[in-house]
């Protein structure tokens, strides 16, 4: 059975990335994927096609002019038909549109998984206004944490249409050695200073501001230290402006796994979440996280524990914290093994794919028992 997963990105980021971890497993099992990525003609990003291609899975590019391009409505038709796809899983208000119409009338059942929504233009606000109204039209609605899914079924969603599935990642990613000096020499960071990294679209909502305030304080305590903000977005100039010279600022990088390791403590000071990759991702490389309590991030960090949690934008909880854990190193080490456990027994990408196809069997054996009635 042929699963047609369809985005339209803006890059490489949570969304895309749960995308092709997802995805990568599903390839072994008996639900064969096909990643379908928009062209956007006015603001073309094929990132997460050419991840894809990476992993040799098949992809799908439908071009589009426009936010409502008729012929690529027609093309996504023909594409359903043409290779019998079973389900259309969409990710993102435009292929939640494009494929409640394109699918019209062919029994085909529809999935989308609802990763956030972000943004307080008000272009992005009648855009989530209307995409929620989609949703009821939808078999099956996923929520990436409880609090998206409350927010989901505030607007109405039936009840019955929606489950909570967690992001998951791929460990073996990384387990593997990286050329930690060869990684520090790149970035310019001098031997004996300690790294405090944070990955993330370079947006309001991801809090960045918060380290860069909180940034005098450490450095204060710590003098030897970088503060490494890795991603791209519009805040981008108003960031580099608002830092110091210890503040390094890597743009988009796709090689995540390698950096990780060289980061005494990975943060992540989101105003807002759903289930964030990249944290899943630092845990996995064992380092000690810090971050804010908001989303399904609690669900994953236990406060002393697994992680240390602190309130939304509040810079000085975020110094202390930091500095905390410098001063603390047997902590830091205890916390990054227990986080490590954490995200491999309850968020691996193994997990996540077996509650996805359980999905899968029920709106397929939902649409089969309509068929006989």
């Amino acid at each position: 059975m042929k699963v047609l997963h369809l985005i339209s990105s803006t890059g490489f980021f949570g969304a895309e990335n749960v995308l092709i971890q997802l995805a990568r497993e599903l390839k072994y099992t008996d639900f064969y994927p096909i990643v379908g990525v928009f062209k956007n003609m006015h603001n073309p990003h094929l990132e997460v096609a050419e991840e894809a291609k990476r992993h040799n899975l098949e992809v799908a590019i439908f071009p589009c002019y426009g936010r409502f391009d008729l012929k690529a409505i027609i093309r996504i038709r023909k594409f359903l038909v043409n290779n019998h796809i079973s389900i259309v899983h969409t990710h993102g208000y435009k292929s939640n549109f494009y494929a409640l119409t394109a699918s019209s009338g062919k029994g085909i059942p529809l999935i989308t998984t609802c990763h956030n929504w972000l943004g307080n233009d008000i272009k992005t606000r009648f855009y989530t206004q209307l995409d929620k109204f989609f949703l009821n039209r939808f078999n099956k609605v996923v929520a990436v944490s409880d609090s998206i899914k409350q927010e989901i079924l505030n607007h109405n969603v039936h009840p019955t249409k929606v489950v909570t599935i967690y992001n998951g990642i791929n460990l073996e990613r990384f387990n593997k050695l990286a050329k930690l000096n060869d990684i520090r020499k790149e970035l310019d960071i001098k031997e004996g200073y300690k790294v405090i990294g944070t990955a993330g679209r370079l947006t309001e909502e991801k809090g960045h501001i918060f380290l860069i305030k909180a940034a005098k304080k450490i450095l204060h305590q710590f003098p030897k230290t970088v503060f490494l903000i890795i991603g791209d977005g519009p805040l981008k100039s108003k960031l580099e402006r608002e830092s110091n010279k210890s503040t390094i600022f890597t743009g988009f990088r796709m090689d995540l796994p390698e950096i990780y390791p060289i980061m005494d403590i990975f943060v992540l000071p989101s105003l807002t979440e759903g289930l964030p990759m990249v944290l899943l991702e630092a845990m996995a490389s064992k380092k000690p996280v810090i971050a804010t309590k908001v989303g399904a991030i609690p669900n994953v960090i236990s406060d002393g524990e697994t992680g240390l949690l602190i309130d939304p934008a509040n810079s000085n909880q975020l110094a202390d914290a930091i500095i905390y854990l410098l001063k603390n190193k047997d902590k830091a080490r205890e916390i990054g093994e227990k986080g490590y456990k954490k995200v491999k027994n309850e968020f691996s990408s193994k997990k996540m794919t077996k509650e996805y196809i359980k999905v899968y069997e029920e709106v397929l054996k939902t649409q089969q028992t309509q068929l006989m009635q």
